[in-house]
């Protein structure tokens, strides 16, 4: 779906929902239900824009947060409204298998949260350096199976610094 998107769209749209959140009666707060967190309010104390890109400000989503993990996003806003982590990683083309190149903006959504979400909060070992964050150009593949992305690899280009992005 956010195959013709642009990060512009996407900030965007985020921006101006950021904006009607802030007018809105913070007494009247919108929830989201997620499975494996319940209903989350979703107000100001709860949502703020992450970088796409880790070290790279300039390519920003914004990120819904359960108020006992605030360093963990549960859903982003993405095209005009909330999508569950485990919504992000499934394809509406349950045939997507193998490993695909990383090109669309909506790849690159799926990339950051197979990356910071998932493998940093529920793979990683205790004393594990995480991967590095992807910047906007790495060249990157996401492993499908079954419509759904289960893994990624990437390589940084030669010569370039690399810079630890933590959560």
């Amino acid at each position: 779906m956010l195959k013709s998107y642009s990060h512009e769209d996407l900030e965007s749209s985020a921006e101006d929902y950021l904006s009607d959140l802030r007018c809105g009666d913070p007494n009247c707060p919108e929830f989201l239900s997620l499975p494996d967190h319940g209903k989350i309010p979703v107000n100001l104390s709860t949502v703020g824009f992450v970088p796409l890109y880790g070290g790279e400000q300039t390519h920003k989503v914004l990120a819904l947060f359960a108020p006992e993990d605030l360093l963990t996003a549960v859903a982003l806003y993405l095209a005009g409204q909330w999508w569950s982590i485990d919504d992000i990683v499934r394809t509406s083309v349950p045939s997507r298998e193998g490993l695909q190149q990383v090109n669309s903006v909506g790849e690159r959504v799926v990339l950051y949260v197979l990356n910071r979400i998932i493998y940093r909060k529920q793979e990683i070992e205790r004393n594990e350096v995480p991967f590095l964050c992807h910047a906007s150009n790495d060249y990157a593949k996401i492993m499908w199976k079954k419509g759904e992305a289960i893994g990624f690899y990437s390589v940084k280009p030669t010569g370039k610094t690399l810079v630890y992005c933590g959560i």
